[in-house]
């Protein structure tokens, strides 16, 4: 008996004289739920180590680990995400360069984006100097920003649609624009929808040559598919797919439009005569084409709705609009706004409604086609389209077209990350990965809109927690109170 209790107290000093291991790091998040968006499944009760930006360690909160860490975050009963992405912004909108928005106006949008969540952004036209500046002034510690993938200016027609834009002349002045702007420093090129064909074909072309990729606006005189074979990355806001998958009109309902001066309900008839000879079986075939090109989709569903249901949306976003720059808040009302022109011509609101629930059926075909699609929201000059918040809208949206919550996920998180080939340091909670990281207060596996709940945000491994980010809105909000001087 006195063997039996000898053995069994020194198997208990064994045990207890063992060493932990100990890991050192700069932040400890403790005891968190951890997305993977990659499967869609939450991986539970996890120590996520930090050391500088990237994230060192992951494994489970069993207290078999000592750690070492200057910040240590309590999370348990949270869930973390990878930092999302908006993959269609504009902070610096060349449509509303007309309202001469002063610089530090436009620096006030960066944090916006970051305290809700989002830390990184493809800037779809605008400055190129002043995302430079950007980047420079939050490597300096100076602008809470998020990282930036930018193309520049929009390549338009020769009598470009906004201000800002490179008018191309000819097909033979492609090589000359293409081989400027990546001396510039863009990432990627944004075709505008008043590019001629044959000068399409010869950016396209060239692109292709130079292995530099192009995406945006299929023009006017090009047809989606068409568009995917020349090699467009990706497709923005749906596009004239409505155009290629109804019935061509005849000559003499052409003419009747002609005849009607009001170009609104000229519009109206147009868009009436596509929505109602809308054809599955041409769109099923167009989705085949994206899949076989590979050809990733930014719908911006929820511009569209925005767009569709603004008198409803601008009551519940009141609260919103006292984050943005006076500028925005000025260009965002109908006495400015281009898209809140004619909301009283008969039949306008009615059709964008329409169009945007055939969006919602495009974005579900797409997806169960396979079709890659990217969260994007057209931040800038369409009214109610906010800095950050428009990603949680756009994650709505596309649950709203039947998208799990884990899929819909997927587009603000991994797929940026695999369309901009950056997926070993971006795009998921993984070891060796940067610390762009979300702590949410709910599941958004069960709910995406949980998404809005963010309890705080990690930045390049710098911890932006709850208190921060109430201070941060609060210092945008007073800064923005004053009249715009337009």
């Amino acid at each position: 008996m006195k063997k039996l209790f000898f053995a069994a107290f020194l198997g208990f000093l064994l045990i207890s004289c063992e060493k932990k291991e100990t890991l050192s790091g700069t932040v400890l998040v403790e005891d968190v739920h951890v997305v993977d968006v990659e499967t869609g499944e939450l991986v539970s009760n996890q120590n996520v180590l930090l050391q500088g930006n990237k994230i060192l360690d992951i494994r489970a909160a069993d207290g078999k680990v000592n750690y070492e860490a200057r910040t240590v975050i309590d999370a348990k009963g949270k869930y973390m995400i990878p930092g999302l992405w908006d993959m269609h912004a504009h902070p610096d909108d060349p449509e509303v360069w007309r309202m001469n928005p002063e610089q530090q106006e436009k620096d006030r949008l960066m944090p916006l984006f970051v305290v809700n969540g989002v830390t990184g952004i493809r800037d779809m036209g605008g400055d190129i100097k002043l995302v430079q500046r950007w980047r420079e002034l939050y490597k300096d510690g100076k602008l809470l920003a998020p990282k930036i993938y930018a193309c520049g200016p929009l390549l338009d027609g020769p009598n470009p649609m906004w201000d800002g834009s490179v008018g191309i002349n000819s097909p033979e002045d492609a090589k000359k624009v293409v081989d400027s702007l990546i001396a510039e420093g863009v990432d990627f090129l944004k075709i505008y929808s008043l590019l001629p064909r044959e000068t399409y074909l010869a950016v396209s072309a060239y692109s292709n040559e130079n292995g530099f990729p192009f995406v945006g606006h299929v023009p006017y005189t090009v047809p989606p598919s068409e568009a995917a074979k020349t090699g467009m990355k990706s497709q923005e806001h749906l596009l004239e797919i409505l155009k290629e998958c109804a019935d061509t009109p005849t000559e003499e309902f052409m003419a009747s439009l002609q005849a009607i001066d009001d170009r609104i309900e000229r519009s109206n008839q147009l868009n009436d005569f596509r929505l109602s000879t809308f054809s599955n079986s041409k769109s099923d075939s167009l989705y085949g084409i994206f899949k076989k090109y590979n050809i990733w989709h930014c719908p911006t569903l929820s511009m569209w709705y925005k767009n569709a249901w603004y008198e409803d949306e601008l009551s519940k976003d009141g609260n919103l609009v006292a984050y943005l720059p006076p500028y925005l808040k000025a260009y965002w009302t109908p006495e400015h706004n281009d898209h809140l022109q004619n909301r009283d011509k008969p039949g306008y609101i009615d059709i964008k409604k329409r169009l945007y629930r055939l969006y919602l059926d495009m974005v579900k075909q797409m997806n169960q086609k396979g079709i890659m699609l990217l969260a994007g929201t057209d931040v800038g000059a369409n009214p109610l389209c906010h800095p950050g918040v428009g990603v949680h809208n756009e994650l709505e949206a596309f649950t709203n077209a039947g998208l799990t919550p884990a899929e819909a996920l997927k587009t603000a998180t991994l797929n940026p990350a695999l369309f901009f080939d950056i997926q070993e340091k971006y795009g998921t909670v993984s070891t060796g990965k940067i610390a762009d990281l979300v702590v949410l207060n709910g599941n958004p596996l069960e709910d995406i809109n949980n998404v809005r709940k963010i309890n705080l945000v990690i930045r390049d491994g710098q911890v932006i927690d709850s208190t921060k980010i109430a201070e941060i809105k609060n210092s945008i909000k007073m800064e923005n109170s004053y009249p715009w001087k337009g």
